[in-house]
C-alpha cells in the first residue's frame, strides 16, 4: 500500500489547481486504511464512510461510518458531530459515538475540542474525551496546550493525559502539530510529531493510526473534525509502561471543484516491543 500511495499523491499534487466553492451544501468521503506492526500484533485494516453538511453557518455537521479488522474480530463506529464558532478566533467541537461488534471498540464516546481565542494568533486548546466499554472499563483522555493560527501557517502544542478506569492507572504523552494551509477544502498540509506514554493508543481512529476519518473544520480550519480518534481497546491498561514514539503527515489537495483526495502516512514505534506504520487514502466529493 506505501507504494500505491505515492503516484496518488503526486499526481494529486500536479493537478490539484482548483479549488472548491466557498460555500458548498456538503462533502461525503470513502476511505481505507491499513496499519501494519512488526510483532504479533499483526495488521489492521479498514474502511470509512463520512459525510459533512455546511448549511450551518457557525460550523458543519459531521457524520462517520468506519469498519475496523483486526485478528480479533470485525467492528464498526458510527459518530456524528458539531462544531460550532464562537466569534473570529474560537471555536467548539463536539461528538458522539457507539459500536456494534469487536468490544475493542467503545460502546459509547463523547468528545469535546475546545479553542479559546486569547491575544491575536494566540489561543488555548483543550480537549477532553470519555470512552465506555462493553465489558465496564472506561479510558478518560485529556489534551491542554497554546495554539497559534497564522493566515496560511498554524501549529500547537498540547499535553496529554490518559486515565484508565478501574485503578488508577494513567499515561502521559505530547504533541506537537504544525500545518500549512488555513481552509480545510483547500489544499493543505499537516505534520505532527508525537511522544511519551499511551501515545499510539489515543490516535487510533476507530482502528487506523493514520487519520481518514477526520472530517470537520467547518471549511476554515478552525475543527479539528477528528470523529472517531479512540484508544484502541479496553484492557490498554494491561500493557507494560512502555515510551512511544509517533511522526505522522497528511496531506489534501483538490483536483477539480469537486474532487479532492486526502492521504496519510505514519510511522511509530513502542520501545523494545514493536515498530509500525500506517497508512491511508480517501476520496473527498464536494456539492
Amino acid at each position: 500500500m506505501r507504494r500505491s500511495l505515492l503516484p496518488l499523491i503526486f499526481i494529486a499534487t500536479v493537478l490539484g489547481a482548483e479549488e472548491p466553492s466557498d460555500r458548498p451544501t456538503g462533502r461525503i468521503g470513502l476511505g481505507t486504511f491499513i496499519d501494519r506492526y512488526s510483532d504479533a500484533t499483526g495488521t489492521w485494516k479498514g474502511w470509512a464512510l463520512t459525510g459533512e453538511w455546511f448549511r450551518d453557518e457557525k460550523g458543519p455537521w459531521s457524520f462517520a461510518a468506519v469498519e475496523t479488522q483486526r485478528p480479533e474480530g470485525k467492528g464498526t463506529q458510527f459518530t456524528v458531530a458539531k462544531e460550532h464558532a464562537i466569534g473570529e478566533s474560537s471555536w467548539v467541537w463536539a461528538g458522539l459515538s457507539t459500536s456494534t461488534g469487536a468490544d475493542y471498540l467503545p460502546s459509547f464516546r463523547a468528545d469535546v475540542d475546545l479553542n479559546l481565542g486569547i491575544s491575536g494568533p494566540w489561543g488555548l486548546g483543550l480537549e477532553g474525551a470519555w470512552n465506555r466499554f462493553s465489558d465496564g472499563n472506561s479510558i478518560t483522555m485529556l489534551q491542554a496546550g497554546p495554539s497559534w493560527i497564522g493566515k496560511d501557517w498554524s501549529a500547537s502544542a498540547r499535553i496529554q493525559q490518559m486515565r484508565y478506569s478501574p485503578g488508577q492507572d494513567s499515561d502521559t504523552g505530547f504533541l506537537t502539530d504544525l500545518r500549512w494551509g488555513a481552509h480545510n477544502l483547500r489544499r493543505w498540509h499537516n505534520l505532527r510529531v508525537a511522544w511519551g506514554r499511551g501515545i499510539i493508543d489515543s490516535l487510533q481512529p476507530g482502528g487506523g493510526t493514520s487519520t481518514t476519518i477526520n472530517t470537520g473544520g467547518g471549511g476554515h480550519g478552525r475543527g479539528t473534525g477528528a470523529i472517531g480518534n479512540v484508544p484502541s481497546t479496553s484492557n490498554v491498561m494491561a500493557y507494560p509502561k512502555f515510551n512511544e514514539f509517533l511522526v505522522s503527515t497528511a496531506s489534501h489537495v483538490p483536483i477539480t471543484k469537486h474532487f479532492a483526495m486526502r492521504a496519510d502516512l505514519a510511522w511509530g514505534q513502542r520501545e523494545t516491543q514493536f515498530k509500525m506504520w500506517s497508512g491511508s487514502i480517501q476520496a473527498l466529493f464536494t456539492f
